[in-house]
């Protein structure tokens, strides 16, 4: 069940996934192996699915990021996704509805590498591209959707 400590402890875990059970238990009024607890009780129902690092894409080499919607050819979808998971540049693939089928994000090291990307997805269908400029909010803390209710 989802309380009002456990959601503590994701606010905390979201914010600093490297914050040792005592760190959290301190911030949360609970001792450390009750925190550890919690968490794998979560870690078990799937509500805690990763812990990693989040890149500066740019410094690792990578500083054109962007959103790459494609209309799929009638009967090109699954040969699609199966090539998806192999192109390098793709870090996020999601499935939508609208005119697009599928909306990817890719990171880039330049601009003709994201018109080979378009040139190779050409074969697939009709690809739209988007070059993001600034992320004003990313990494969002997801909080209680409760609470968000009340106020």
């Amino acid at each position: 069940m989802m309380d009002k400590l456990n959601w503590s402890i994701l606010k905390l875990l979201q914010e600093n996934a490297r914050l040792s059970y005592v760190e959290i238990g301190k911030q949360v009024g609970l001792s450390a192996p009750a925190v550890a607890e919690r968490i794998a009780r979560m870690e078990e129902k799937g509500l805690i699915e990763h812990y990693r690092a989040c890149l500066n894409l740019s410094e690792i080499g990578l500083p054109l990021t962007a959103f790459v919607s494609l209309k799929v050819r009638v009967g090109k979808l699954d040969e699609l996704l199966r090539l998806v998971p192999d192109l390098p540049e793709i870090y996020e693939c999601h499935r939508v509805t609208g005119n697009e089928c599928l909306i990817m994000k890719a990171a880039l090291r330049s601009p003709a590498q994201l018109e080979q990307l378009i040139n190779k997805l050409m074969e697939y269908g009709e690809p739209t591209t988007s070059v993001i400029l600034s992320s004003p909010v990313s990494h969002k803390v997801f909080q209680d959707p409760r609470a968000a209710l009340s106020e």
